[in-house]
């Protein structure tokens, strides 16, 4: 198998050049030298890590329940709460690859896809497009996080690098409500997911015990916590919106959490 690194490698306008020290498909570490802000100097050790940018989804079932998994990770000591997530294969956008990833964990997803694929649209999920054909950009240059116009229940709550001066690759944030079963099972702590050879544990949280989980510290690694966190902001903010008439704005699917105005 190649052990090249099969993801884009980061530069700008300060990169002067860049060494790798090791690499796999999925991650690599490069020693960058790189121009100071004021141009004055060259910094010649700066460590950076590449890694494909991925997705991570909260899920949210039509009862108001929350998907979420109960694990251990090999870099996390004890167990850990995580949301769906994965890295974002070549071809796809960002919300295709939540879409597929919600889909193989945890055989949910949204009343439009489970149209979709009554009316005998099978193979749109985790189809590729053609090598050579980009996905849309957004205006940084990055991969576009917006949702299909159709998929109403799908919330993009933005895309955020995981460490501003390390890399870490970009982490892509969205939320599924009323996600409904797309495979048998579904919907149960008893599914077996695929895609993931990992042991885990699907668990059912209501909101307040999201909430818990969360200030509680149990979802470990901080995008996941990130992830959670914006969801629970999203939920809370369009609440103040519907009762506050126009006090705010709320997210959409067609781009990151606008906050509410505060409520009194």
């Amino acid at each position: 198998p190649t052990l090249t690194y099969l993801g884009k490698g980061w530069q700008n306008e300060r990169t002067v050049s860049k060494v790798t020290l090791g690499q796999t498909p999925f991650a690599k570490c490069d020693v960058h030298s790189v121009r100071s802000e004021d141009g004055t100097s060259v910094i010649t050790d700066w460590i950076f890590m590449e890694e494909r940018d991925a997705v991570n989804v909260a899920v949210q079932t039509q009862s108001g329940k929350f998907a979420v998994f109960k694990q251990r990770k090999y870099a996390i000591p004890g167990e850990t709460l995580s949301p769906v997530g994965g890295f974002i294969d070549d071809g796809e956008t960002p919300f295709e690859a939540a879409r597929r990833e919600v889909l193989e964990e945890l055989g949910l997803g949204s009343v439009s896809t489970r149209q979709r694929l009554e009316n005998g649209d099978a193979n749109f999920i985790g189809m590729k497009r053609p090598p050579g054909t980009s996905v849309p950009l957004n205006a940084d240059g990055l991969a576009d996080g917006s949702v299909e116009v159709e998929e109403t229940d799908w919330i993009f709550l933005g895309s955020y690098r995981a460490m501003a001066n390390r890399g870490g690759g970009f982490i892509y944030t969205f939320l599924l409500k009323n996600a409904v079963p797309l495979r048998e099972g579904a919907g149960t702590e008893a599914f077996q997911g695929t895609g993931d050879d990992e042991a885990q544990e699907i668990l059912y949280l209501n909101e307040d015990e999201m909430l818990r989980e969360v200030m509680n510290g149990s979802f470990k690694e901080v995008k996941w916590a990130a992830t959670m966190s914006l969801t629970l902001l999203h939920l809370k903010n369009s609440r103040a919106t519907v009762s506050g008439g126009d006090a705010g704005t709320t997210a959409t699917g067609s781009g990151p959490v606008k906050p509410a105005a505060p409520v009194p």
